[in-house]
């Protein structure tokens, strides 16, 4: 069965159009969730005030910056930097999982109780967030050599969690799974992938450079419009590999 951007294209917008409510409220609670989480791992007020002041803005570089802590800041970063992480891909795990599990139940004609999908989500956790460190590290680790990488890698790994989600594959074999479709239909799966991080870094320098809001609505909006933009792209990404399992 062949498969084309304006088909996904059209099936993405059908079914965001028919659960946009769903989505909305989806993206809203996670990011309340990140909110909550971001107040309790609050790093010392005295490395706030290092990364804020015009100290961290004439840095030529973070390492430089860095250089310049002594032991307990660069420690205090350190553990900072550490829960950041886990929060985020606490956040994306479980906007992923809620998404995949939406989609689930809806394709597979299920009337499911509310109480019965927090609990086939909540066991499918724990699984998808330890791949998506792994695919996270890999990702990040492209990244950090150069853009393209990542941007290539992003793409190669992008079905991995869908992938995963109909539990007949380990994470390994996802992961290798997902590089070996997308990279035979990168001409479909690429510009899904690209038009999220497309749209996250538009939005970001957007909302970044508004100055007459406050910080804390601009980081809410960030948030919630980031987490509608990945709900579209897991969407665009199930389509595929719902047709492509036909084929």
């Amino acid at each position: 069965m062949l498969v084309t951007v304006n088909e996904l294209r059209h099936d993405t917008h059908h079914f965001f159009s028919k659960q946009v409510g769903s989505i909305f409220f989806i993206s809203i609670f996670i990011t309340f969730i990140s909110i909550l989480i971001d107040m309790f791992i609050k790093p010392d007020m005295h490395i706030i005030s290092i990364m804020e002041n015009n100290k961290f803005i004439n840095t030529n570089s973070l390492l430089e910056l860095i250089n310049n802590m002594n032991l307990k800041e660069k420690y205090e970063l350190l553990k900072y930097s550490i829960f950041k992480i886990i929060e985020l891909l606490m956040s994306k795990t479980l906007l992923l999982g809620s998404i995949i599990t939406l989609i689930s139940n809806l394709s597979n004609n299920k009337k499911e109780s509310f109480i019965y999908s927090i609990y086939s989500l909540s066991a499918f956790l724990p699984s998808l967030f330890i791949l998506n460190c792994i695919t996270t590290f890999i990702t990040q680790l492209g990244f950090m050599l150069l853009i393209i990488p990542g941007i290539l890698l992003s793409i190669l790994l992008s079905l991995s969690p869908i992938i995963f989600s109909f539990k007949q594959h380990s994470f390994m074999d996802s992961i290798r799974l997902s590089a070996n479709i997308a990279y035979k239909n990168i001409k479909i799966i690429g510009p899904g992938v690209l038009f999220f991080l497309f749209g996250k870094f538009i939005l970001t320098i957007i909302l970044s450079n508004i100055h007459f809001m406050n910080k804390n609505i601009i980081f809410l909006i960030l948030n919630i419009s980031v987490n509608i933009l990945y709900s579209i792209l897991i969407i665009y990404l199930f389509r595929f590999y719902m047709i492509f399992l036909r084929s």
